[in-house]
């Protein structure tokens, strides 16, 4: 038998990386990965196997696209790039015929080369026992059925026997359709039990799958003022702010790191204010903070306005800061900023920015505003159009300008632009 082994590092930019960056940056960065991969083999004059290896098709669905734009611009540079050449494992093996042979293979699985994921919680181990039952269930009775029957049970043993419905027990991932894939795998046990011609066990009739935990978010109920200062300590002064916490269970995709745990986020009548706590302390390496803030109207198809705060942290303390928005090079930073603007970053990340950048003034919700007024015009020569009626933020954190956590994963943290009445009357 020939085998090949995953390169962990190329598996885990293409699952959780390039999804977040340029498509055509993301094919530069992969090229560069597995010419570093090659070297060391290449350097003692052989050549070299790099294997990029993925679970299925799991990482396309996070791409735009499912990733074409990205493949196609990752085939383009192989096709252009010398020594280099795109083949199938089969390929692969036949044109490497010196090969060093393997005398043991320690058991495992891709993940921490342990089984830890599919035997290693209570709801894991419940399963596996209800199959076992099963199993033996269907060695003691099965000689005594018909072959119909015993085809019957024994094609739902296998379908059971998949690995994957293990995925999903226990606490390391989840979907959307975790109680689905619990009452589908108590069925297919269950079925055994009936090809025989027996009832099946009570406790297949309860789920196996115990409390589900989900990212929560809490939408901002009251006009919050806190004083800026990243110290994690007024717990009071964010009380009545939107907040989204972090569901560090992964899905289908596994390996994911989790950074950030939390976010809050704001407003009083003239400033937007956001906070985001960590996982654990601040992470020990430079990276940087991105927040991404929009302001919308109702039914218009586009941001009115948009906004970039950019933060550096070196050595766990805030480098630099600066906001730029989509027309203007820069609004602020840390090297001019006169106190309108304000970052911090101790035990964690807060900033506080003006409305008046986005466009948005809080008002009644029902009250439209004016192109005179939005520009500081006199009213009587400005047309109505619709106010700004919410902001929408995104935070991530970036390593080596590369993504590597962000909250929420996928949409936005939104934010009604209306009078703390309104708030408070929900």
């Amino acid at each position: 038998m020939h085998m090949v082994f995953r390169d962990h590092t190329i598996s885990d930019l293409i699952g959780f990386v390039y999804s977040g960056m340029d498509p055509a940056e993301a094919a530069r960065h992969l090229l560069r990965n597995i010419k570093d991969a090659a070297q060391p083999v290449l350097a003692q004059g052989r050549d070299a196997v790099v294997s990029v290896i993925l679970d299925g098709e799991n990482a396309w669905e996070y791409y735009p696209k499912s990733g074409r734009e990205f493949l196609r611009r990752f085939y383009d540079v192989v096709q252009r790039e010398g020594g280099l050449e795109a083949v199938t494992v089969s390929q692969a093996i036949a044109r490497h015929r010196n090969v060093s042979p393997l005398p043991s293979l320690v058991p495992g699985s891709w993940i921490s080369a342990n089984f830890n994921v599919w035997i290693g919680a209570p709801e894991d181990n419940r399963a596996w026992d209800y199959l076992h039952h099963a199993r033996e269930f269907y060695a003691q009775h099965a000689a005594q059925a018909s072959e119909a029957q015993r085809k019957l049970a024994f094609e739902e043993i296998l379908i059971a026997e998949g690995s994957d419905w293990n995925w999903w027990y226990g606490p390391e991932h989840h979907s959307a359709n975790d109680r689905d894939f619990d009452e589908l795998y108590r069925k297919h046990l269950s079925n055994v039990y009936q090809a025989l011609g027996a009832a099946p066990p009570d406790y297949l009739s309860h789920p196996i799958t115990g409390g589900e935990v989900r990212p929560a978010f809490t939408p901002q109920t009251a006009y919050i003022h806190p004083r800026v200062s990243g110290d994690k300590v007024r717990y009071f002064e964010w009380m009545g702010a939107a907040i989204f916490t972090a569901d560090q269970r992964a899905g289908a995709m596994h390996g994911k790191q989790f950074l950030l745990d939390s976010v809050y986020a704001g407003i009083d009548s003239t400033f937007v204010f956001g906070r985001l706590d960590f996982a654990g302390p601040v992470p020990d390496m430079d990276f940087d903070l991105v927040v991404n803030l929009e302001s919308w109207a109702k039914e218009e198809a586009r941001p009115r306005k948009t906004l970039r705060l950019d933060a550096r942290v070196e050595e766990r303390k805030l480098a630099a800061w600066k906001v730029d928005g989509r027309e203007e090079q820069s609004l602020d930073s840390s090297a001019k900023s006169e106190e309108t603007a304000k970052v911090a970053l101790l035990r964690n990340f807060e900033f506080r920015l003006p409305l008046s950048w986005l466009l948005a003034t809080p008002g009644s919700s029902a009250s439209p505003r004016t192109t005179g007024e939005m520009a500081g015009q006199p009213k009587q020569s400005a047309a109505a159009i619709a106010p700004t009626s919410r902001l929408k933020l995104r935070f991530s954190l970036w390593h080596n300008r590369l993504p590597v956590d962000a909250l929420p994963v996928e949409g936005w943290i939104e934010l009604q632009l209306v009078s703390e009445a309104e708030l408070v009357a929900g």
